[in-house]
């Protein structure tokens, strides 16, 4: 399997599962993401979702050898929608890389938790492509405009540290401490009252987002735009 999960004390482990390929995106694996996440929001069961990658890395983006276009790109959208509407928080651990689409999956997620040696990077623009997730909405309001401006257009990595100071992860840790960290604060939201959390979680949303939905829309148009004339 692409993706592997794990439940227990509440707390649903997600990992993506291509280390050979530091877990890039393909359709399967997306697919695979998206259907867990969907899973995970309707069982009762489950309190907060923790998302990882196995291997050196949290996730390297899109696999360039993967044909998945247009249809990736919908699976992409439908996954932001279910990590930011869903009730449960999802808590991120991110080690190694944190690439491209697999940097805006983390802009979707609630709590993310980082590795000192970890690097992040969107590099699209170098490649003559659009990003996904609602990133040209989500980034700004998380790193500022002129963060998002430098790192959207000009695609280059910047360090964990550098993410932290920006605001787009919470904290940094030992590379060694990552998990047990991570485990920490998701363990800490299961014992949350779920109604509570749940409607934080919107509320912070409403308040600091505003309508997901026409965000991914018009990026699903410049997509489709860029093809037509490509």
């Amino acid at each position: 399997m692409s993706v592997v999960t794990h439940l227990a004390d509440g707390v649903l482990e997600i990992r993506l599962n291509r280390p050979d390929r530091l877990n890039a995106l393909t359709m399967e694996l997306t697919q695979q993401l998206l259907a867990a996440m969907r899973q995970a929001n309707r069982d009762d069961a489950v309190r907060v979702i923790l998302l990882s990658g196995e291997g050196r890395a949290f996730c390297a983006g899109k696999d360039r050898d993967d044909p998945a276009g247009p249809e990736l790109v919908a699976v992409l959208q439908d996954l932001a929608r279910a990590l930011m509407n869903g009730p449960k928080p999802v808590v991120a651990a991110v080690q190694g890389w944190a690439v491209g689409a697999g940097l805006e999956i983390l802009l979707s997620c609630d709590i993310v938790v980082a590795a000192r040696t970890a690097r992040f990077m969107l590099p699209e623009i170098n490649m003559g492509l659009f990003g996904t997730g609602g990133v040209a909405a989500l980034l700004p309001r998380q790193v500022g405009l002129a963060r998002a401006k430098g790192a959207l257009m000009l695609g280059e990595e910047f360090s964990a540290a550098q993410a932290e100071q920006w605001g787009l992860i919470w904290s940094l840790v030992d590379d060694e401490q990552l998990q047990a960290e991570a485990r920490r604060i998701a363990a800490k939201l299961a014992g949350c009252k779920p109604q509570i959390m749940g409607r934080l979680k919107a509320s912070l949303h409403e308040e600091a987002i505003g309508e997901l939905d026409g965000v991914l829309e018009r990026e699903v148009l410049v997509h489709r735009q860029l093809i037509e004339r490509s």
